[in-house]
């Protein structure tokens, strides 16, 4: 179940990561496996061909990885490194709908940014940790000033 921080809630020990594109193409790349073929295709229509190259949808040509989309990388990120927590601003819904449904992982976002497909999550506030399986409690919570 993936969690989710307001910024003012992340442990002081955890990173909290910004740069999902430069923090993917230094650190997440050297960790992908064939968790993330199925992830590439269902977020960016592509075929992973190895740790580097994608084919790419549109006409099959291969590509290096860094051209994935940022809400691709993101998900890696969060998959591969789950010691870290990660902003989801640059997401699409594709990406969030994949994000929602992770069973581990840590994001934040400075405003509500959830996917209709949630099922559950985790959300650690200032005094308490909650759990919610609906759409519109989790963004109350999130809305939310504590």
């Amino acid at each position: 179940m993936i969690t989710v921080y307001k910024i003012k809630t992340i442990p002081k020990d955890m990173d909290l990561i910004k740069l999902n594109d430069v923090f993917f193409n230094k650190y997440t790349v050297e960790k992908l496996d064939k968790k993330a073929e199925e992830i590439i295709k269902k977020i960016d229509q592509s075929q992973l061909v190895n740790k580097y190259t994608i084919k790419s949808r549109f006409d099959g040509g291969i590509l290096n990885i860094d051209k994935l989309s940022t809400g691709c990388k993101t998900v890696l990120n969060i998959i591969y490194n789950t010691d870290k927590v990660f902003d989801i601003r640059e997401c699409g819904e594709n990406a969030l709908d994949v994000i929602y449904t992770l069973e581990e992982g840590n994001i934040t976002c400075d405003y509500p940014l959830i996917s209709f497909e949630m099922t559950k999550v985790i959300a650690v506030g200032k005094k308490s940790n909650l759990e919610f399986d609906s759409y519109d409690a989790l963004k109350e919570w999130w809305s939310d000033e504590d």
